[in-house]
């Protein structure tokens, strides 16, 4: 989930460190922004003080690592959120980003109190073929997912599984279909896990022959720029700061090859492909879970779209642990 409040409370804690050092600065206005803008005029006075004792110290001690936060080359330091228009593997994991393109320096601010669904991924079109009447299961209708992540084509093992998954169904009535996958054997037993399972197994497969894989699949769903991740710790009065720092892009330190914070490694095995568990340790059939070395993960589940009549729509909800891999940990008390 994202704290919407706490978002747009670190946008105007970034505001006031910068009003303090005289750096020039615009925050871009823009559909997105005035959708937080409504969430901070809604908002209590009680909870924006709240927000601001935990965005303040946090976003001070972050300016600490970011002289180019300062830089005033004429240019001004441009903020935006990134959270409705982000694009996989073009831009960040972050809700905020902090950018001067005139020097090739980005930085992004991720604000979140839980695990978030980062990406839907299309999986396959069950359709009617309406001359006739049937249902029809073709490849071009799975979508092939190495391609788009890995720039490798899915194999045709992996479309023969996922076809035969889709041919265990054949009810084109909604009535039907909403019938059927109230049967749990039928829903996890025959659908949801061995689809699963096959992604599992494809993804396996190419990284086993493409050793580039693992970092091209942590690009994908984190983006291409390096972030600072915040969590808040009420019951400590704290807010905790992490980085990813895979890119370089944390950090820099002006004319030097030096940085305040370290570089993060990217993976380059992976090491389990299983079902995840829940909070009480039950097995999650529909979501499996990719563990890589340095102890990069992230978690896919098969969701499927139950409000289409003649089609039969499934994608995957991708999402990464709110505290991902990072090289860097460091907290803040509020009142700091």
């Amino acid at each position: 989930m994202i704290n919407s409040l706490l978002v747009i409370g670190t946008a105007l804690a970034f505001e006031e460190v910068l009003n303090d050092h005289n750096t020039p600065y615009e925050l871009v206005d823009d559909e997105e922004s005035r959708e937080f803008r409504k969430v901070w005029e809604s908002a209590d006075d009680k909870d924006k003080k709240l927000v601001h004792r935990q965005a303040l110290p946090a976003v001070k001690r972050i300016a600490e690592h970011e002289p180019y936060l300062f830089e005033d080359n004429g240019n001004p330091l441009r903020i935006r959120f990134n959270y409705l228009t982000r694009k996989l593997h073009e831009d960040s994991f972050g809700e905020l980003l902090l950018e001067r393109p005139d020097i090739d320096w980005h930085i992004s601010i991720s604000i979140k109190n839980d695990a978030r669904i980062i990406a839907a991924l299309p999986v396959a079109d069950r359709t009617r073929n309406m001359k006739d009447g049937r249902v029809i299961n073709i490849f071009n209708e799975i979508d092939d997912f190495g391609e788009r992540i890995f720039n490798v084509h899915c194999t045709n093992d992996y479309f023969n599984d996922v076809n035969e998954v889709l041919l265990t169904f054949e009810p084109l009535k909604t009535e039907e279909w909403m019938e059927m996958i109230k049967d749990d054997d039928f829903l996890y037993g025959k659908l949801v896990s061995p689809m699963l399972k096959a992604i599992g197994n494809e993804i396996s497969r190419i990284v086993k022959y493409h050793p580039e894989a693992p970092q091209k699949m942590i690009d994908y769903f984190y983006g291409r720029y390096d972030y600072y991740f915040l969590n808040t710790i009420e019951a400590l009065e704290v807010t905790r700061i992490g980085a990813v720092n895979c890119h370089g892009q944390l950090g820099r330190i002006p004319d030097s090859h030096n940085y305040y914070t370290p570089r993060v490694k990217y993976p380059s095995e992976l090491l389990e492909v299983r079902f995840a568990t829940g909070k009480s340790g039950e097995i999650l059939r529909d979501t499996i879970k990719f563990a890589f070395d340095g102890g990069w993960e992230l978690c896919m589940t098969l969701h499927i779209e139950e409000d289409h009549i003649d089609d039969r729509n499934f994608s995957l909800n991708v999402y990464l642990p709110a505290t991902p891999y990072g090289s860097y940990r460091d907290q803040v008390k509020w009142d700091e």
